[in-house]
């Protein structure tokens, strides 16, 4: 069975920089794997260590600069077999419609034999969830989201649980499909010092806009029907009342006020 875990390289949340404009600075953050795609590849290894099936070759697929690399030896480390990275300089600003398209097109060039796809619900620099589900509709493919736990697979069918608010249900898929994580695996696998060492030698296959076949104006800012004008730090403004007496009845006046 082949599975592609897509990820992403994401600014670390606590080390945000701005530039004079008020716009996120890149080049100044750390860098870390998505949280959620981190999850999406704990759920590739355990399902290949269940041995449900055959033959498993977990591949790790990422767009963006050749700094991600270190996410996807990290990816190795932890039990991926195979990396893929699209970088090219035409792909810089892509949307997350024109992500999707370069993401689908390399999967189908590059491992045309998948069975199973699965990414994380977001990314933590953009929080839209629309990717995994474009990714599937540009690969035909089913989907389902939300998911929180994988019960069953075999070659043909993949079993998950899905949990929307407080319901969870159960959503059998036919191979291949494509899913989305929300939730932590439970058994996440911890890279020692020789997967790391093992991770700095691996091969990390790089494709760029001419590998794929995709026209330069059709990719990055110019090919993105999306714009982000801007990006700003909200304002928090809070009212600090000192309460001395008579605590429960301030609190209960205060809440019942505009009632």
């Amino acid at each position: 069975m082949n599975i592609v875990v897509c990820v992403k390289q994401v600014p670390d949340v606590d080390d945000i920089k701005w530039t004079k404009e008020n716009n996120l600075d890149r080049s100044q953050m750390l860098s870390k794997i998505n949280p959620c795609d981190e999850w999406a590849l704990d759920y590739a290894i355990k399902i290949k260590k269940s041995k449900s099936v055959d033959n498993v070759v977990i591949t790790v697929l990422s767009m963006g600069p050749n700094q991600a690399e270190e996410t996807l030896r990290y990816c190795i480390a932890k039990g991926a077999d195979r990396a893929i990275l699209l970088s090219d300089k035409f792909f810089a600003a892509s949307d997350t419609l024109i992500t999707a398209k370069i993401l689908s097109c390399a999967i189908k060039k590059f491992i045309p034999d998948f069975d199973l796809i699965i990414t994380g619900q977001f990314a933590l620099d953009g929080d839209t969830a629309q990717v995994p589900v474009s990714i599937a509709q540009l690969l035909n493919l089913v989907d389902a989201n939300h998911i929180v736990d994988v019960y069953k697979i075999d070659k043909n069918q993949t079993l998950v649980a899905q949990k929307i608010d407080n319901t969870i249900r159960m959503v059998e898929l036919q191979n291949p499909c494509l899913f989305s994580v929300k939730k932590e695996c439970d058994k996440t696998y911890v890279p020692k010092i020789d997967d790391y060492i093992r991770a700095q030698g691996a091969a990390v296959e790089k494709y760029g806009a001419n590998d794929l076949e995709i026209q330069k104006e059709d990719v990055g800012i110019i090919g993105s029907p999306t714009v982000v004008y801007r990006s700003f730090r909200p304002t928090i403004e809070k009212d600090t009342v000192e309460i001395t007496e008579n605590y429960s009845k301030t609190i209960l006046d205060f809440l019942l006020k505009d009632k």
